[in-house]
């Protein structure tokens, strides 16, 4: 798991929140969520601004955050 996929995991799982809520409230696919949670997959900009816009959190990338 890569370590935006843990904290997306570890954001989401905080807040109770399913996959497939997430997914449909941030009009990504609920695989891609799993894919990116599992880094199976690296997260576009796009998506990471719309899941931390959902979950109302950022996220860091060493010292950068989003």
């Amino acid at each position: 798991m890569n370590p935006i996929g843990q904290q997306l995991r570890k954001i989401r799982v905080n807040r109770e929140m399913e996959r497939e809520k997430l997914a449909l409230l941030a009009g990504i696919s609920v695989e891609t969520i799993a894919a990116i949670e599992e880094g199976e997959m690296d997260v576009q900009v796009s998506a990471l601004y719309k899941l931390s816009d959902v979950l109302n959190c950022t996220f860091a990338i060493g010292d950068v955050s989003i």
